[in-house]
């Protein structure tokens, strides 16, 4: 054995013992199973829309603007709009979201210039989404499929869906493929209306089939201050 090479296997024992790895993979966290990511445990990675509880490090808000939400004086799409700004306002600066409002197509927020990419939670994020609420009216048509498309493609790990569920409403073949392409990705379905919901609808279905969970909000329930613009 020369001197070299005996050198070697000294300085290879020494990170053994230090607990070192032997190679340049990265190590899994003790008691985890490799390939999975560490569970969520920051009380910040944490939000909430219209009572549903979220937990995750991307987000991304799916809102309906066609012309049904400006019933009643704009009140379902100013609701929406309210409680978007409540649910942001509880992201910190590491984790990311993205806002859609949609009618026949979907309008994507965009502050940094590069369409479809997700915003941290900074205080100049949320300043910038005020001002695009601004500019957001009730108006047109709806295509649900699209603007949810348009979601998953950014792959976060929640998606709100926001919508009093007007027609055309997602047929089954529809929901499929939604539930293939859209695979890990928890939706939560929140469903504006009057008076009774409906017991089974699309909106139920997309959120049972992600393992989200379906609310229905009676717009005609809602404080005035929600419905404010």
């Amino acid at each position: 054995m020369n001197a070299r090479w005996f050198a070697r296997v000294v300085l290879l024992g020494a990170f053994a013992a230090c607990g070192l790895p032997r190679s340049a993979r990265a190590a899994e966290p003790a008691g985890q199973e490799p390939g999975r990511h560490a569970p969520f445990s920051s009380p910040g990675e944490k939000t909430s829309m219209f009572g549903i509880d979220a937990e995750g490090a991307k987000f991304v808000y799916v809102i309906d603007r066609s012309g049904s939400m400006g019933i009643d004086g704009d009140r379902p799409l100013a609701a929406a709009k309210a409680e978007l700004l409540r649910s942001i306002e509880k992201l910190d600066t590491v984790q990311q979201f993205q806002v859609i409002f949609y009618n026949e197509r979907p309008r994507i927020f965009n502050p940094t210039g590069v369409p479809g990419r997700l915003a941290f939670g900074t205080d100049a994020n949320k300043a910038q989404v005020r001002r695009f609420l601004e500019t957001v009216k009730a108006e047109g048509g709806t295509d649900h499929e699209a603007a949810l498309a348009a979601a998953i493609h950014m792959r976060p790990d929640v998606i709100f869906l926001v919508t009093d569920g007007d027609d055309p409403k997602l047929d089954a073949r529809q929901l499929a493929r939604i539930e293939r392409i859209g695979a890990g990705i928890i939706i939560h379905a929140i469903q504006f209306g009057t008076g009774p919901p409906q017991p089974r609808n699309f909106m139920a279905q997309l959120a049972r089939q992600s393992a989200g969970r379906h609310v229905y909000v009676d717009v005609s329930k809602l404080p005035a201050a929600e419905a404010a613009k």
